[in-house]
């Protein structure tokens, strides 16, 4: 499946959204890229999922983590495809049930695959890469459905891992301004 298509489906299912909106930061942008749009839609869902296992072929994998809520339906979907275990990282102080960071089996020396919806600083996913190396998984790849192209890539090089993306906005994604 090529950028191209990928785009489509992101498009197509509604997942670019123009306008004002406004972030848990404060700040303010003129488009927004609803994961949700994506992630339910069965369809949509389903060829983002052949996307990433695609790129996952040849990839020593023992678990598939994402970070909760957003990466969760993305995470499900492409560790029911590839048969490989699931696991979900709480980020931030508000934990609830277990109380535990992450959610499902990480052993010391597994290969993990970090899954991740949207990203704009990279920050979400690389305090997942950081919380899986801590419980002694190994971090082997990092994908993103959507890159921002804001500063991710930069941070997540700066972690000491590469970002990989399906898309990224202004190469494989042409947003006008909502303005």
């Amino acid at each position: 499946m090529t950028e191209t298509d990928i785009a489509s489906v992101i498009e197509d299912c509604g997942a670019i959204r123009r306008g004002r909106f406004e972030l848990s930061d404060g700040s303010l942008i003129d488009y927004y890229v609803d994961k949700y749009a994506f992630e339910t839609d069965p369809e949509a869902l389903e060829r983002v999922t052949d996307a990433i296992v695609e790129r996952l072929q040849g990839t020593e994998v023992d678990v598939l983590v994402g970070p909760a809520l957003g990466a969760v339906p993305l995470v499900t979907a492409a560790s029911l495809r590839l048969g490989i275990p699931s696991a979900f990282v709480r980020l931030g102080e508000k934990r609830a049930g277990t109380q535990a960071r992450i959610e499902g089996s990480i052993e010391k020396g597994q290969h993990v695959a970090i899954l991740e919806d949207v990203t704009m600083t990279g920050a979400t996913i690389t305090e997942t890469a950081t919380l899986i190396e801590d419980a002694g998984g190994i971090v082997e790849r990092l994908i993103v459905v959507v890159d921002r192209d804001e500063g991710a890539a930069e941070r997540v090089r700066d972690a000491g891992h590469e970002l990989e993306y399906l898309l990224r906005v202004g190469e494989d994604l042409a947003i006008e301004s909502g303005e």
